[in-house]
């Protein structure tokens, strides 16, 4: 009896089999290996619904006098609570974002990032998965041009997944495709701009580029968005003197 893992299973072979293996360009690994994010667990916000309590009945009217209305009093009105409507995973995702960036602590600020991370990758199917996995292993065993293969095909399946264009633009980098890169972080941060971590990898690449005005002001949208990445702006003020010189 199949798995319910083996049909992701068998579309990743046939994708991988299918690939073109005559020429393969061999990256320069410029920089260490790169781990693709693998926190795939969801995160989602418990809903808060109240039970109905019903107020008892009020007590019978009293016979009406003469002269007087024949209305008694109304009876006791139920008192009901509206449960809150669950957040969609988006809803979620600006909301940690907007907590990010008003965290007073880099243990605050990572626990966040964490979650967000998590809420991500939450959208990824089995298969995509699977090839994130695959191109994890991949960047492990120095392999960053066929990591980017296995990432392409999970693009090719989700191609509106923020976090797959992220990590591509990692292995690129891994690879020292440093154009590549910086194109796979545009189509990133169009999906999701309030990435942190895809401005903190473009102001990495741009640096590498040797572009430090880039560099530095990709930095500055990571520190509008998480201003515990660089607490002491030790970080920003290297930047700055790479892309400006010293101070006079």
């Amino acid at each position: 009896m199949q798995g319910p893992a083996f049909p992701g299973w068998l579309l990743a072979h046939d994708m991988r089999a299918t690939r073109f293996s005559g020429f393969r360009r061999s990256g320069f690994l410029r920089s260490g290996t790169l781990i693709a994010p693998c926190l795939l667990a969801s995160l989602s916000t418990a809903g808060l619904a109240a039970a109905q309590t019903a107020q008892p009945a009020a007590a019978p009217a009293e016979s009406p006098t003469p002269g007087t209305s024949s209305s008694g009093p109304s009876a006791g009105k139920v008192s009901s609570t509206t449960p809150r409507k669950k957040l969609t995973r988006p809803q979620q995702i600006a909301a940690l974002a907007d907590q990010l960036a008003q965290a007073k602590t880099p243990e605050d600020a990572q626990m966040l990032e964490a979650r967000l991370e998590a809420l991500r990758a939450a959208g990824l199917s089995p298969t995509t998965q699977l090839l994130l996995r695959r191109a994890q292993k991949d960047s492990q065993a120095e392999k960053p041009d066929e990591a980017v293969e296995d990432l392409s095909d999970a693009l090719a399946l989700q191609p509106d997944s923020a976090i797959l264009w992220r990590s591509r633009a990692q292995m690129r980098l891994a690879a020292g495709d440093f154009n590549a890169a910086i194109t796979d972080l545009g189509e990133a941060l169009q999906r999701d701009g309030r990435d942190a971590k895809s401005w903190g990898l473009l102001s990495t690449v741009e640096e590498q580029r040797k572009d430090g005005p880039a560099a530095l002001k990709a930095w500055q949208k990571v520190l509008e968005l998480n201003p515990m990445a660089d607490k002491n702006h030790k970080h920003l003020d290297a930047l700055h003197i790479k892309a400006f010189g010293q101070p006079t």
